[in-house]
């Protein structure tokens, strides 16, 4: 039985609507063509908000970045060993939404650059590690929205507001980046001028060269 591939789709805070239109189109090309795949997502803290963690554990949830990457970082660990391992060892192909350059990107848009490599080290125990199952990711896309478009989206339609304003957006944009050719990644243009097809062709064109 062939290995099965990791894929992950990133993007910034405001392009939640690309990227999971992004993976369900993704899934259903990918299934069209025979293959069998598998969801997931590492809840970040607004995914962990609407789920109703915050009342069971009584998490600061978006208070306090240092906590919600040791959270982020468990829960990783956990979708890891449990879903996206036995899934890659059967042969099948997995979607995941958003993974380690999020919650690298939320720590250093926050301003904890300092030790920053120690950072990487314990987001890389996350991915297995320390327990000789490292798992990395075989294609990252990184679907960029443009981080006006992201801020208005996030501040004037849903009302959420970031103390720094246009710039928490353009740094993490900039922060994704410089960070995507890290993980067997690419950036595509998600922008709001560009139709659905147009994105899903630049996806797949990056997705079939490293398919059996």
């Amino acid at each position: 039985m062939k290995k099965g591939k990791l894929i992950v789709v990133e993007g910034i805070s405001g392009s939640g609507q690309q990227v999971t239109s992004g993976i369900t189109a993704l899934k259903q090309l990918l299934i069209t063509e025979g293959y069998e795949v598998v969801e997931c997502a590492n809840p970040d803290s607004g995914r962990a908000q609407e789920l109703g963690l915050a009342s069971v554990f009584n998490w600061p949830f978006g208070k306090d970045i240092r906590a919600d990457f040791f959270l982020e970082g468990a829960v990783r660990a956990e979708i890891f060993k449990n879903i996206v391992r036995p899934a890659i060892d059967e042969g099948k192909i997995v979607l995941c939404k958003q993974s380690s350059i999020s919650s690298l990107a939320n720590a250093w848009v926050n301003g904890h650059t300092n030790h920053f490599d120690v950072l990487r080290q314990l987001e890389k125990v996350s991915r297995g590690y320390l327990f000789d199952d490292e798992i990395y990711p075989d294609l990252t896309l990184f679907y960029d929205v443009p981080a006006q478009e992201a801020f208005e989206r996030i501040e004037d339609v849903l009302q959420i507001h970031h103390e720094g304003g246009i710039e928490y957006y353009q740094k993490m944009r900039a922060f994704y980046l410089g960070e995507i050719s890290r993980w067997h990644g690419y950036r595509i243009d998600a922008s709001a001028d560009r139709g659905a097809e147009l994105v899903l062709a630049d996806a797949w064109g990056l997705v079939k060269p490293i398919l059996w």
